[in-house]
Order: structure tokens, then C-alpha cells, then sequence
């Protein structure tokens, strides 16, 4: 329940007290805020969700031999962290009771925990109160920035022995706070070099945490409102989905990610269209159509709140990292008497893939679901911020498509095909610097998305929506550069003799630890499969993958190439991608450089790892092909079952992370063992433990 925080020393560092008033006898009793509340455990990672009125929180605790708490607010992005010095051994950190809402007059709000602990004592290493962007820049052992070293207050209270950490954001108009407060004998104290010292007591260390933020909240959208009665029935995913799903915007990620992500909603919205409510997806239709770039480019990511104030405060100064906070509090106030608003959210737009997703999913719901036919002149009719009608903005988008699929049309060399932008080393969902094998041009926007945006192109110019009739001619321009396009594929072909083939698989498999045996006996004749991307000179990077899935989903590939997607999720890793744990994104087995290899490690964020959304983005392309009334090859239709089943039974078998972001493997006795990634040092990364489009599986079913 949301309470009023009251400052006392009574029970320590704060004591909660209920507040309300008198009701209105005329009028109905309003209905009372919603409550969310769950949790998920991964690995090490325990996992705490909580939403009720303006409050939503995540707070997560880490054990090991080097606990952490994390405490992420939707509201701003923002969020406290704080890493502790690692100790001799693992130990447990655990919340026991569950997660409360606070809130105190002011607008502090947020969420209270009792943590409990079997280790002797805790001693802070690192505490950051600040945007989750910085929280995950500066970790438990980057660089600090000089001005979030000097802006943190910290204060104890020696009556009863509590702790409170405040921090002024760098503009002056937010605050965050962490107050730790010691029970039944545990003590808290800070020490001389101004670190945070828990120790236990009789029953053990156990004190009470609250972080609270005053950033304004979003709107939640109540659970009843965001899925129809086709949705599943799963609870853990429509929690998931809940917790991420406001009426301002969809959130991509908990927590590392807990902002606007265009692809990230674009795709997410697209697997769960049949079984969303219609305004769920107007609100993460309009927020990409509000944060379109001047060309009518998708914003890939936004950076909102103090994360906004600190990339304005630093352009034109060489950086911030550095600087002290008297010289950016001095900076800001001069920008702010210049007119220049410091929170107005800096958009990213530097991926090339979320630009070809805005136009399918536009087509697929205005055109094609009756919900949209009914609400689509409505919906277009609606501004974006800067007051242009909506149907303007997807128009722009529409332009952009065909202008950007014009130059390879014409010349049909792969050097025009739609390329990573000029000085960018990543630009569609493998993100990472590695995750494309430093390739240039990638195989999934060039294969499926721009053709898919073309199509869906042509079916937005044909209809009146995008201005005052139908654009005939427009529209056929759209289906002349997608005609243009289907052959696009051949660029990233790769063939291998049956003898290379097996050669190679079954060395990497010896090198993994897993039995070559079998691998080698499911390759048979030459083994074709797509590059995951061309490098600068147009050639193909020699790494299979499950990019497949937009092809199944967005494409209407031939029975031949049908067979061939079937078996590369047929056949177990690393002759093909399927492990008993997930389907891997990645299968590098065949690249002959070792340094190419070396680049896909299950210790990589885009290396031999199974992300969930893929999985269910290859069983939800499945389901459409084999709906397809031109699929008459039996050869092909039979190998889509086969493949299907496969699918199903590893998705089956990894249940338990589906809400996860990705995860990884290891293999002990001969067998797989699921690891949640970021468990293992040598993991690059870690996982969310709810991310926005592992949630489809509400609408993507066996």
C-alpha cells in the first residue's frame, strides 16, 4: 500500500503512517489505484515489481561475492544504486516481505524493502543516485563523474542509528534519496571516508531501504485495459507487459532499459497486435510517430530527465564527466535564461533498421485489423508535440522508405543495399559493438525489412489515409523498388561443401565441449545459409543466425529457401542454432577466421545466446507461412511442421526465462544447463528480467 513517509527516529530512519480525507458524500467513491506487485528470480538476481498510482518501481538485489541493490523508477529513468565490496565468499541478499509504496508531501515517492543478509557485515563500495543511463555507464567499477562524486548528501541520524543519502539532480529541479535503515540489533554507520557501513546484529543483518524520487510519474495503464480475452493466461507475462505499458509510451526494459525504444516497440507491438487493446496500440504507435526526426526517422532511444540536462549541459564543453557541479548548475542556469529548456529529451537516431518497422505495423493495423479500419482517421487526425496531424508524420516516414530503397533499385549492387550509418559501428537490434562481426550492411533489414516496408508502402499511398485520396501513383512507385528487392538475399548466400561443413562443426563442437557425433550426422549435402550481414566491400560475413524470424514474419520466402530456414532450427548447434535450452542467435562454427568466432562466445551479448523475443518471432513467422494459400510445396510445409515442433519444445523447455531478456548455457556431463546471462564473469553484459517484447508470448501460442 502507498503510504506517507514521515521523517522520525520512532522506528528508525522513517516511519509510514496512512493519510486521507474526508470523502465527498456526494460524490461515487473513486476507484482505487491499482496495485502490481511480482517477482521474478534470476539466477542470483532477485527480482521486485511494484505499481500502484504514481508510484512504480523495480528493485532488484544481487547475492553473491559482491551484492548489489538497484532500485530503477520508470518516472525520469531514474534510480539508485549501490554496489558493496566483495566479500570472501558468496552470501544470500534477499527481500523478505515483499516491496511497499511510499510516498511523503513534496512529491517524494517510491518503494520501501526490508533486506536481510547472513553476512557479518556490508560495506558500501559504490552508491549512485542519478539517471539509470548513468547507473548503467558508470556500474560498479567504471569511471565516476566528478560531479555525481561531490552531489551526493549523505547524514546520519545517531538517535537510531539510520542513514540518509540525497541528491539534487545536476539542473536543481529533481531530487532522489536512499534511506537505510538498521533492524533488531543491526547497526548503520558511515565511515571516515564517508562510506556506508552495515554491520549485523543478534538476528543477523537486516535493515529496511526506501528510495524514493519526486520525477513526475507516467500513467499506467490498468491490466484490464491493455489485452483482449485471445490474450494468454500466463500471469508472469502480463505482469511483465503491464509494469512496462503507460499511456505516454511502452518501456523496452527492466532495468537497464526502462525508456522509449522505437524498434523495441515497434517489433513488440507487431507479435501482440491480434491480442492488444486498440488504444495500447495507438500509444506506442503515436509515441514513435512523436518522436520522429524532421526525415521521418524512427527514434531509436531517448534520453529523458537528468540523462536530457547532462548531454545539453555538456555539448559545445567537451564533456561533463569532469566538470564540477557549481560549473554545470552555473551552465544550466545560463542556458535556461537563454530560453532553452535543459529536460527537453535528446532523441537517438542512429539505427537504420526501426526506420523500414514503422510502416508494417502502421499498414498491419489501420489497414488490416478492424479496430484500426474503425479508429484509423481518429487516430491519424491526433498532433504530435510539435503540432503536425499524425497521418503527416507517417507520410514522412513513407517518403523516407522509398527514397532510402531508390538507389539499390536502380543499380542492384550490394554496396547500395542500406548500410550501418557513416561513422556508426551499429544500427539494427545486435547492437553491441561485436554483434554484427564488425559487418556494414545487415541481413535482416535489407532481406526482410525494407521489402516489408515497401509493401506496406504501397498499401498506406493506395488508401486515402496518408492525405486527400489515394496516391495510385506513389503506390505503384513502392510495389515497382519492392519487386526490386525480393532478390536481395543473394548478396548474403553462403555455401559450403558437406565435407567443409562437417570439418568445421564438428572442430568448433570439440572446442565447446560438446559431442560432435551427432552434429556432424545432421549435415547432409551442401550447406547454404544467409550471412548476418556484408561487410563494407559486400561481402558476406560467414556467421549463421535466427534472423530468419523477420524473414518468416515480414516476407513471403520460396518453398526452397522455406526448407532451408526449417532446417537451421532443426538441427542441433553448431550445425544449426537449436540447443535444449533456446535457440541460438547466433553460430559462428563456420566462419573460418578464429577471431570471427572468437566474437560469438555464450559470454557475449549477441554471441551464441538465445534471446526470447527471437524465439518467438521465429514460431510466430512459422504460423504465418504455413497460413500462407500458396504454400503448396508438401516438401517445404512438412519442414515448417517439423521445425515448428522443435521450436515449441525448446521454448517449452526455457518457460522459465521467457520474460527474460536472454540467457546463456553451459554444458556439464554432456548436457545443456540454462545460465542466466550476466551470472558468469565472463558474460559482457546482463540480462533484463522483463523486457517489452519477451512479453509477446500472450499472443504467440503453440
Amino acid at each position: 500500500m502507498s503510504t506517507l513517509l514521515a521523517a522520525s527516529c520512532a522506528s528508525g530512519a522513517s516511519s509510514a503512517t496512512g493519510v486521507s480525507a474526508a470523502p465527498d458524500a456526494g460524490a461515487p467513491a473513486p476507484r482505487p489505484p491499482e496495485l502490481l506487485a511480482f517477482a521474478l528470480q534470476e539466477g542470483a538476481i532477485h527480482n521486485h515489481f511494484f505499481r500502484r498510482g504514481h508510484i512504480a518501481a523495480h528493485l532488484l538485489v544481487t547475492s553473491g561475492v559482491s551484492p548489489r541493490l538497484i532500485v530503477a523508477f520508470p518516472a525520469g529513468n531514474m534510480g539508485v544504486a549501490a554496489w558493496f565490496d566483495a566479500l570472501p565468499a558468496p552470501v544470500e541478499l534477499s527481500v523478505e516481505g515483499g516491496v511497499s509504496g511510499v510516498e511523503r508531501p513534496g512529491g517524494m515517492r517510491g518503494v520501501s524493502a526490508l533486506l536481510v543478509s547472513a553476512a557479518p557485515a556490508l560495506r558500501v563500495h559504490r552508491l549512485v543516485l542519478g539517471s539509470i543511463r548513468t547507473v548503467r555507464e558508470v556500474g560498479r567499477d567504471g569511471e565516476l563523474p566528478a560531479w555525481l562524486r561531490a552531489d551526493v548528501e549523505a547524514r546520519s541520524a545517531p538517535a537510531c542509528g539510520s542513514i540518509a543519502v540525497r541528491r539534487t539532480t545536476v539542473d536543481g529541479e529533481h531530487h532522489l534519496e536512499l534511506l537505510i535503515e538498521p533492524l533488531d540489533g543491526a547497526t548503520a554507520a558511515l565511515g571516515l571516508d564517508g562510506r556506508v557501513e552495515l554491520a549485523a546484529g543478534p538476528r543477523g543483518l537486516r535493515f529496511r531501504v526506501t528510495a524514493l524520487s519526486d520525477e513526475a510519474p507516467l500513467t499506467p495503464v490498468p491490466l484490464d485495459e491493455i489485452a483482449n480475452e485471445r490474450a494468454g493466461d500466463d500471469p508472469r507475462h502480463r505482469q511483465a507487459l503491464a509494469f512496462l505499458t503507460y499511456r505516454e509510451k511502452l518501456l523496452a526494459g527492466s532495468w537497464r532499459f526502462l525508456t522509449y525504444f522505437g524498434r523495441d516497440t515497434l517489433l513488440a507491438v507487431r507479435m501482440l497486435l491480434p491480442v492488444l487493446e486498440p488504444a495500447v496500440v495507438e500509444a506506442a504507435l503515436g509515441s514513435v510517430l512523436d518522436r520522429l526526426s524532421p526525415e521521418g526517422e524512427v527514434a531509436h532511444e531517448e534520453a529523458i530527465g537528468e540523462y536530457a540536462a547532462l548531454l545539453r549541459l555538456a555539448a559545445g564543453r567537451g564533456g561533463a564527466r569532469r566538470e564540477s557541479i557549481y560549473a554545470l548548475r552555473e551552465a544550466g542556469h545560463a542556458l535556461r535564461e537563454a530560453g532553452l529548456a535543459l529536460r527537453e529529451p535528446v532523441l537517438d537516431y542512429k539505427m537504420v533498421d526501426d526506420d523500414f518497422l514503422l510502416a508494417p505495423l502502421a499498414a498491419e493495423y489501420l489497414l488490416g485489423s478492424a479496430p484500426g479500419r474503425a479508429r484509423a482517421a481518429a487516430f491519424l487526425a491526433r498532433r504530435t508535440p510539435g503540432g503536425e496531424a499524425y497521418a503527416q508524420a507517417l507520410a514522412r516516414n513513407v517518403a523516407l522508405v522509398l527514397r532510402l530503397a531508390a538507389p539499390f533499385a536502380e543499380t542492384r549492387e550490394p554496396r547500395a543495399l542500406i548500410a550501418l550509418k557513416e561513422g556508426e559501428s551499429v544500427g539494427e537490434w545486435r547492437d553491441s559493438r561485436e554483434g554484427l562481426a564488425f559487418g556494414r550492411i545487415p541481413y535482416d533489414v535489407n532481406v526482410a525489412l525494407v521489402p516489408a516496408a515497401l509493401r506496406a508502402s504501397a498499401r498506406l499511398l493506395a488508401s486515402p489515409l496518408l492525405g486527400a485520396g489515394p496516391d495510385d501513383e506513389g503506390s505503384a512507385r513502392a510495389e515497382r523498388l519492392a519487386r526490386a528487392w525480393k532478390d536481395a538475399g543473394a548478396f548474403f548466400r553462403v555455401e559450403l561443401p558437406e565435407a567443409e561443413a562437417r570439418r568445421r562443426a564438428a572442430a568448433y563442437a570439440a572446442s565447446l565441449g560438446i559431442d560432435p557425433a551427432p552434429v556432424v550426422a545432421s549435415l547432409s549435402g551442401t550447406l547454404s545459409f544467409p550471412a548476418i550481414a556484408l561487410d563494407g566491400e559486400g561481402r558476406p560475413v560467414p556467421v549463421m543466425h535466427s534472423d530468419d524470424g523477420f524473414v518468416l514474419l515480414f516476407t513471403d520466402p520460396s518453398p526452397e529457401a522455406l526448407e532451408e530456414i526449417a532446417g537451421r532450427l532443426v538441427r542441433p548447434f553448431p550445425a544449426g542454432l537449436r540447443t535444449p535450452v533456446g535457440i541460438l542467435v547466433a553460430n559462428p562454427a563456420f566462419a573460418p577466421d578464429p577471431a570471427v568466432r572468437g566474437l560469438f562466445t555464450a559470454g557475449h551479448y549477441h554471441g551464441t545466446v538465445t534471446w526470447s523475443w527471437q524465439q518467438a518471432m521465429l514460431a510466430a513467422g512459422i504460423d504465418r507461412q504455413l497460413a500462407r494459400g500458396d504454400l503448396s510445396s508438401t516438401r517445404a510445409r512438412g519442414a515448417l511442421e517439423r521445425a515448428r515442433s522443435a521450436l515449441w519444445e525448446v521454448i517449452r523447455a526455457s518457460r522459465e526465462a521467457s520474460t527474460w531478456e536472454l540467457w546463456s548455457w553451459a554444458v556439464e556431463g554432456g548436457r545443456y544447463r540454462l545460465v542466466p546471462f550476466g551470472a558468469e564473469r565472463a558474460h559482457h553484459d546482463e540480462s533484463n528480467a522483463v523486457q517489452l517484447w519477451s512479453t509477446v508470448y500472450l499472443a504467440v501460442r503453440p
